[in-house]
């Protein structure tokens, strides 16, 4: 159960870091770019304990 709520933690930080990082970027042609980055990291973020439980 610990494991779960630390993933939980880990995913609402990053999410929280991320959109405050999207209020201080202004939008130009480079936002589009750096959003799709910002959602590749939380989609490892929320997939990373398929792979900490296949390993177990």
């Amino acid at each position: 159960m610990s494991e779960i709520t630390a993933w939980v933690k880990d995913i609402f930080i990053i999410i929280l870091s991320i959109t405050f990082m999207e209020i201080l970027i202004p939008e130009s042609s480079m936002a589009k770019y750096l959003r799709f980055i910002f959602s590749i990291i939380i989609l490892a973020a929320i997939l990373s304990p398929i792979s900490y439980f296949m390993n177990k």
